[in-house]
């Protein structure tokens, strides 16, 4: 994922961007061991590029849901991305 990045406005076009980024074995694993395995890696690059530290639309949205920590942010998304995965 090294191209530049347009930041999702939202948690469903959040979702869109990593099923159509992440590769099949990320998927494997993520539905395999979850989010918190992948905090420092997806984690991190979620809240870095997506504007979760700084000001984005998408951190608007996840304050309006409750959310302060970008940690548990990105830990959301990675989340709702799992219960995609899992659907299909």
């Amino acid at each position: 994922m090294s191209e530049k990045v347009v930041i999702p406005k939202t948690v469903e076009e959040a979702i869109e961007f990593l099923d159509g980024h992440l590769k099949e074995d990320d998927k494997e694993f993520l539905i395999e061991k979850g989010a918190i395995a992948a905090h420092s890696t997806l984690g991190r690059w979620i809240r870095n590029n997506w504007g979760l530290w700084k000001s984005s639309e998408l951190k608007g949205l996840l304050m309006e849901k409750g959310f302060s920590d970008p940690d548990e942010m990105s830990n959301y998304i990675i989340e709702e991305y799992i219960k995609h995965l899992k659907k299909n």
